[in-house]
């Protein structure tokens, strides 16, 4: 019979050593509660609010192109949204792992785990019901197709050169999804899964902005909030003195479903100023305020600490290798 002592465990660590690293564990995976994350490529340009946008957007933002296309038409709304900001957050946790298992996401046993996991409650059947919704979404979603192009110019050997780069960068490689939608609460056999691309996946983990999530669960049934809070607390991360950013600024960023007509133009404006009031309810110490010419950006503080966004790319080396 082998000796036994009760103050190892079966790996052979002492049990207080063993318990105080599984408490480490437990406080590190606990560094990402109160957050979620978007990456600065959908935060610079985002999905359509609606479906009218079809299967292909054009954003402009300064210098920067980005073209986004979808066979299954493009996913619109809050849903694409929620679930970037969840996805993001998954591929975070696993940038400690070899990068051809961290970047399979799964999704869950069962359909309404994904659903509250990605803050949707309720799963409603039939044609209009949000499953249906959420299924549609996720295809077109995960059939997405990203292209970024920048031109511009740069100086060797005291020529200007012309310069036109171009990134294309597809969402997913795979997905399978095991859920029965009669029944979302049942368990499936085995886990739904993504398989992000490894160009995707870099990017989610290498451009990770913080966000609050109490501050995201406030304005989760507005697209439009959602985007300007992103962009708001991404822009306060690194901006200095006053900056007006204009109506034609934001709608070629946000809003190119607008059409650039003088109706167009002030439907735009309506619809920012009432997706702002969301954003400022639920976080009045952002440093923005509308004006006769856009919104004028002011020096004040992401939503979420420096500090701990310091530390928590620190931990989880966010930053590093940027593909774009």
């Amino acid at each position: 019979m082998e000796n036994y002592s009760p103050s190892e465990t079966r790996k052979g660590k002492p049990e207080p050593v063993a318990a105080l690293e599984a408490r480490l564990m437990e406080i590190e995976d606990g560094l990402l509660d109160p957050y979620a994350f978007s990456s600065r490529t959908l935060i610079q340009a985002t999905f359509p609010h609606s479906s009218k946008a079809g299967d292909k957007i054009v954003l402009l933002n300064g210098v920067m192109k980005v073209t986004m296309m979808s066979p299954y038409g493009l996913p619109y709304g809050v849903y694409p949204r929620l679930i970037m900001c969840w996805l993001t957050r998954e591929a975070i946790r696993r940038r400690d792992l070899p990068v051809e298992e961290a970047r399979v996401i799964p999704l869950g046993g069962s359909l309404s785990e994904f659903m509250r996991e990605v803050g949707l409650k309720n799963a409603s059947g039939g044609k209009n019901g949000n499953i249906a919704n959420l299924r549609k979404q996720l295809k077109s979603l995960f059939a997405t197709l990203i292209s970024i192009e920048v031109e511009g110019h740069e100086y060797r050997d005291g020529k200007q050169i012309a310069f036109d780069q171009l990134d294309n960068t597809l969402i997913a490689e795979s997905s399978m999804l095991w859920w029965d939608t009669r029944r979302p609460d049942q368990l499936s056999l085995q886990d739904s899964s993504v398989t992000l691309t490894e160009a995707f996946y870099r990017e989610l983990t290498c451009s990770a902005v913080p966000l609050d999530l109490g501050i995201l669960r406030q304005i989760r049934r507005s697209p439009l909030a959602i985007d300007l809070y992103c962009w708001l607390t991404y822009r306060l991360s690194y901006h200095r003195g006053i900056t007006v950013v204009t109506w034609d600024q934001l709608r070629g960023q946000f809003g190119a479903s607008y059409p650039n007509t003088m109706r167009g133009r002030s439907n735009w404006k309506i619809k920012v100023l009432a997706a702002l009031e969301k954003v400022v309810e639920a976080w009045p110490d952002a440093s923005v305020e509308a004006t006769l010419n856009g919104l004028m950006l002011k020096p004040g503080d992401p939503s979420v600490p420096r500090q701990v966004e310091d530390d928590i790319k620190k931990r989880y080396r966010l930053g590093e290798d940027n593909p774009f």
